[in-house]
């Protein structure tokens, strides 16, 4: 199994560190000015804090003049001389304590050209209400990805940045993925720019040309796997990434390992057991069977499949589910009890390693009926979907959670709630 955490060494290693600082220091920032409405000036400066230049002390030029405008002195301030160090430049101004703390380490994540510095000012002025939302948003996205995936269209919908002579423009997504990653309070919020490692790992992944919504459903897929914890992770070691992505996509071969002598007998919580006791009952499978049946009436134009192997046998597979390509990984169970509902969570984790392509597999759980709020909301949280027929006839479906709202988009509308 593939562990690219391992690859943050030397210099990546430090750049991974400055964009995590970076981070800290937008959070800082934006909730040090909550009590103030930013105008589009003060947006321009909180994104100028994630530019850097070529310079090593880009410092001079964007964030300390930032900070001065996001944080007005009572007094005139000086210019800090060639020789001053950043610290020593921060001493010398009024910002709230925790701000300065924050600025005083190594920051910035993205080069983002001059030819759009200047112009982006201007279309921050006139986006500005708009961007207050997602500003706002940003720092309220929860730990499942719906509401990133929502933000996402938004950025979208707002209009590129025109150059200064009008002859070419750049994308929202170009200068305001970076600003989302960083208030992202889960970290999970990819950083979608014109960076050469990034566009070309949105090519390996099959997302070049799609809209913005797409892209951050494709990468967020690879968060919280093969060792990617978070955006920054994967900003940072996109070009590592963009290598071995296709041998993420290998699955794991299957061993059937012989028990040992006096292994322990595990210990199942009361619910469980009884569930699983029920799993081997005949209407247990009539109505597993008819679930399946079901399904393939449901989803017909999409290929179908089930694990065969003893030791991983997955329910459903529904390859190319979605517009990116991406598959889905369907545990089946009758019952939206709770018990079921761990159980699933284990199997799909488990067998989502041994499919014919991990990496852009998605998974959900399918039941008869939904499961309590309580439980929906724990596979939002692990980022399953939970997908369920809306009736023991099994005619319709309905769900909740980005893959099920992908699978939704390519149904017939006469299945559907």
């Amino acid at each position: 199994m593939h562990n690219v955490a391992k690859l943050l060494k030397g210099k990546k290693g430090g750049w991974y560190q400055s964009e995590r600082d970076t981070a800290a220091l937008l959070q800082t920032v934006v909730s040090a000015r909550s009590g103030k409405p930013l105008l589009g000036d003060d947006i321009w400066y909180i994104l100028q804090l994630t530019w850097v230049t070529r310079a090593r002390d880009h410092w001079r030029k964007l964030k300390v003049p930032a900070l001065l405008r996001l944080f007005p002195q009572q007094k005139s301030v000086q210019k800090p001389s060639r020789d001053a160090g950043l610290q020593e430049a921060l001493e010398a101004v009024s910002l709230p304590k925790r701000v300065a703390k924050a600025a005083a380490k190594t920051t910035g994540i993205v080069n983002f050209r001059g030819t759009w510095r200047n112009s982006s000012r201007a279309w921050c002025e006139e986006n500005a209400p708009e961007l207050r939302d997602i500003i706002r948003e940003s720092r309220r996205l929860p730990a499942n990805d719906r509401e990133r995936l929502t933000l996402a269209v938004k950025i979208d919908r707002l209009p590129r940045i025109p150059s200064p002579s009008r002859s070419a423009n750049a994308s929202s997504g170009n200068i305001l993925t970076p600003l989302v990653a960083c208030l992202d309070p889960y970290s999970r919020f990819p950083i979608v720019n014109g960076r050469t490692a990034v566009q070309a790992l949105l090519g390996k992944l099959g997302l070049s040309g799609r809209n913005l919504k797409e892209q951050v459903r494709g990468m967020t897929g690879l968060i919280g796997r093969f060792g990617i914890s978070n955006s920054f992770m994967l900003d940072v070691l996109a070009d590592r990434i963009k290598q071995i992505a296709p041998k993420l996509n290998v699955p794991i071969e299957v061993r059937i390992v012989a028990p040992g002598s006096g292994s322990a007998l595990p210990d199942f919580d009361t619910s469980e057991r009884e569930y699983l006791r029920q799993a081997g009952t005949l209407r247990y499978r009539h109505r597993h069977n008819k679930m399946t049946t079901a399904l393939k009436k449901i989803v017909h134009g999409f290929k179908l499949t089930q694990g065969t192997n003893p030791d991983c046998r997955w329910d459903v597979l529904v390859e190319h589910y979605e517009t990116t390509g991406h598959d889905l990984l369907l545990e089946v169970k009758p019952d939206p009890e709770k018990a079921a509902v761990r159980i699933a969570i284990g199997q799909l984790l488990d067998y989502r390693r041994f499919v014919p392509r991990p990496a852009t597999t998605d998974v959900a759980v399918l039941t008869i009926g939904a499961p309590n709020k309580l439980y929906r909301q724990l596979l939002l949280e692990l980022q399953i979907s939970s997908i369920w027929f809306t009736d023991e006839d099994c005619r319709a479906l309905d769900g909740e959670g980005p893959f099920w709202e992908a699978l939704e988009e390519s149904l017939p509308t006469s299945t559907k709630r």
